[in-house]
């Protein structure tokens, strides 16, 4: 009884000393913000001690403009990884080294940062500081940009809307997963906060968020494996990992469980893992990978691009374009994953898969290269105008087999999602988007066809009207095909008729 009686009094102490360390913070904190006290209290982090202030505080030796002075303490709201990797110094070297780091700079503010470095305003590889973005301002950069980074950019510009609304420069687009550049002036944060994007660019000069997965302020080992923490991202038309998740057999697995408290455990490992989850094949020490916080560490493929290629290194170059298809590398990544793998498959079983899943990156490929090279065409026959990449029907499709279908067929055979891989992939890619084209372009040079005959008084009127319906046929299954084709028999018409009027 003694025994007990001490025990329950040092346990007193100890969350005594820890509440004392953060009476100031969390003595106001309960009353302002009870839910971030309350998530902060039953957290590992407060019982290993760590206070706000070891997460907020101000870095000795570290120039942050965020840093305000706040009831007697040196304090920061935007709390990058340079804190985090005072405890997590070897996570925070292989997030660094990691695409999810520099996805900011390799997504929507690729164009931006080329242009700085260029004026010699940062070093390539380099991350940009706050003085970089007050001397340069990414989000008026962004606004007025046309490129397929701000699909919707190409249209807006034609319609003349793209200086009407604010559109990219909303941080509440790209950046809430990408990450945002958190601006200061005078002290004040003016732009790009609040901001969890994986790859925020922070006023610290840092890279990324660490609370894009591990949430602020309970911090739970189990929500960050989950796989609902990594689809709040990887989702959608352009890169739909988690439906395909769901989709597939782990999926199915996954989610017919009663009971996650699996992923709760210290080390995960194929006695203990019922069902595996994307930070389980992609990062956890699992069967004899090695643990990572770089998620591409075990992949081979970059299937995002219009055209495939082993992955790029190093990730701090693929921003301004000198990151190279490392294909050594990519080899080492694809061994580690197949030491996942094998923790539940046969090893015939794993080397087959891929065989099947290589084939289908190499077949997109093959395809993408064709429809590129139609688009070309297109352009040098001068039925469409580059200027503008994304403002004309061939442009709009190219686009969504590249960026939407392609990934699609890609991502759904990297993760055995087979309706992904062939109805919302290939059918979409080849048969819907290179179809419509093929089609557009077939009725463009009908069009010239028609315009041609009447210019050149070969045919009258009706025998134009005849031809065009009898081609608006032979292209079944496209309605806008027929429409367009008919208006152009009406061109016809309407050309023949002026023509007998002039003469």
């Amino acid at each position: 009884m003694k025994r007990l009686i001490l025990s329950a009094f040092i346990a007193l102490i100890a969350l005594t000393a820890i509440v004392s360390a953060e009476e100031p913070c969390v003595g106001c904190h309960r009353s302002v913000t009870p839910g971030i006290v309350s998530q902060y209290e039953s957290s590992v982090m407060a019982k290993a001690g760590v206070t706000c202030l070891d997460c907020h505080g101000e870095i000795k030796g570290i120039n942050d403009p965020s840093v305000i002075n706040h009831n007697g303490y040196r304090i920061t709201p935007v709390v990058s990884p340079l804190h985090c990797q005072k405890c997590h110094p070897k996570e925070y070297e292989e997030f660094m080294r990691s695409k999810h780091a520099w996805t900011a700079l390799i997504g929507p503010y690729k164009l931006w940062y080329r242009d700085v470095v260029s004026k010699g305003l940062v070093k390539e590889g380099e991350a940009p500081t706050n003085d970089v973005f007050l001397a340069e301002d990414p989000y008026e950069h962004m606004g007025n940009t046309v490129s397929a980074l701000f699909p919707a950019s190409g249209i807006l510009d034609r319609v003349g809307l793209l200086d009407e609304i604010d559109g990219y420069k909303n941080t509440l687009n790209c950046e809430g997963c990408h990450g945002s550049a958190v601006i200061v002036r005078d002290g004040k944060i003016v732009k790009g906060w609040p901001n969890n994007g994986i790859g925020r660019m922070n006023p610290d000069g840092s890279l990324g968020s660490c609370s894009a997965c591990h949430t602020r302020h309970k911090f739970d080992r189990a929500e960050a494996r989950k796989p609902e923490t990594c689809g709040q991202c990887h989702l959608g038309p352009d890169h739909p990992q988690i439906e395909i998740y769901e989709e597939s057999k782990h999926g199915n697995i996954y989610y017919s469980l009663e009971n996650h408290s699996f992923l709760k455990e210290e080390r995960l490992t194929p006695e203990n893992t019922p069902a595996p989850t994307c930070a389980v094949c992609h990062m956890s020490g699992f069967n004899g990978a090695k643990t990572t916080h770089d998620v591409g560490e075990r992949l081979y493929w970059e299937l995002q691009p219009a055209i495939s290629t082993p992955q790029w290194y190093p990730s701090n170059l693929v921003p301004v374009g000198k990151a190279k298809p490392d294909e050594e590398k990519a080899s080492q990544n694809r061994e580690e994953m197949k030491k996942v793998c094998r923790g539940c498959h046969s090893p015939s079983w794993v080397d087959r898969y891929f065989v099947e899943f290589d084939q289908s990156v190499q077949d997109y490929n093959v395809v993408a290269k064709s429809a590129k090279g139609f688009l070309q065409k297109i352009y040098d026959e001068g039925l469409a105008d580059k200027s503008n990449p994304l403002d004309e029907y061939p442009e709009l499709m190219w686009y969504y087999i590249w960026h939407h279908d392609g990934r699609r067929w890609k991502m759904g055979a990297s993760m055995m999602g087979y309706d992904f891989a062939h109805w919302s992939g290939i059918v979409d890619t080849v048969m819907d988007k290179y179809g419509r084209m093929i089609a557009w372009y077939d009725t463009q040079k009908k069009i010239e066809n028609i315009k041609a005959l009447a210019e050149e008084g070969k045919a009258t009127p009706e025998a134009n009207a005849e031809s065009a319906e009898r081609e608006a046929e032979s292209t079944p299954g496209f309605e806008v095909v027929s429409a367009v084709t008919a208006m152009a028999a009406l061109l016809g018409v309407r050309l023949m008729g002026q023509r007998k009027r002039e003469n």
